[in-house]
């Protein structure tokens, strides 16, 4: 009978653990736009970029930003396909159209109150807690193609 072999554990480094996980960080993905298209679209331009999905282009005042075009409240879109869902893009914020809530294009927090424009109901307040848009770094390349970090 053949005695069966026992194999010895693995000695591991002292120290914390490490998740097999690996965060992979994406290079620039093009936007498929230019500077100029963004312009001639009144200072915003939704595009699909890459693992962000949707993502909106805002001009203002010269400087280029690259944020969610989902509202963090309940998801809806900050500049839609209808009159009824096109969010303003001024001074630096671009404001939700559904709940006026203001997000700073540049970091993506609330600036003044938290959805104005939702009802505050009994118990459960504004159905969410203040959360930042999330932002991309965005750049304008050769040919003024629009590049964004996601």
């Amino acid at each position: 009978m053949l005695a069966a072999k026992r194999c010895s554990p693995v000695a591991r480094a002292a120290g914390p653990r490490r998740s097999a996980a690996v965060a992979v960080r994406a290079a620039w993905t093009p936007a498929g736009v230019t500077r100029a298209d963004v312009v001639a679209a009144g200072g915003k331009k939704v595009v699909e970029v890459g693992s962000a999905g949707r993502v909106l282009l805002a001009d203002d005042g010269g400087k280029l930003y690259a944020v969610s075009n989902k509202c963090s409240h309940l998801g809806l879109p900050l500049v839609g396909k209808t009159a009824l869902l096109q969010g303003e893009v001024a001074n630096g914020c671009v404001t939700c159209p559904a709940h006026k809530t203001r997000f700073s294009l540049a970091d993506g927090s609330v600036q003044g109150e938290w959805c104005p424009g939702f009802p505050q109901l009994p118990l459960v307040g504004k159905l969410s807690d203040k959360k930042p848009l999330p932002t991309y770094a965005v750049r304008v390349g050769a040919g003024d193609a629009i590049e964004v970090d996601v």
